[in-house]
């Protein structure tokens, strides 16, 4: 009896750390507009568009440094080489659409003055 106790009790603090750091997106950041001074003011960003896929870019040695889930139609992904920072968003194949290919959309973060050349 106190062997299954003891190990009830075990089983339930090696679980609750892996449940407390589970992701929770609602209070990750200040909500934009919030009247706090942790939140700053929306700033704009200029994303320029490029007109490189993202196989293209992992091709001329840009490598992911971040993923995250996009609006439920995609996977967000930001690249980084040298001093140029680029995000993708890669969409999959849905069979409830016509699109039957992986597509992807990049934007430059900055604006750096010669792009990487192809290896």
């Amino acid at each position: 009896m106190k062997i299954q106790l003891f190990s009830l009790i075990a089983a339930c603090c090696l679980i609750t750390p892996v449940s407390g750091m589970a992701e929770t997106t609602s209070d990750f950041l200040p909500e934009a507009g919030a009247k706090s001074s942790y939140s700053p003011q929306d700033i704009p960003t200029t994303l320029k568009p490029i007109s490189d896929s993202l196989d293209t870019l992992l091709n001329k040695g840009f490598q992911i440094i971040a993923t995250s889930g996009y609006a439920n139609s995609g996977i967000l992904f930001t690249l980084s080489f040298q001093k140029q920072h680029v995000l993708c968003v890669l969409t999959t194949p849905n069979s409830q659409s016509d699109q039957n290919v992986p597509t992807s959309r990049c934007w430059s973060l900055n604006i750096i003055a010669a792009a990487p050349s192809g290896k």
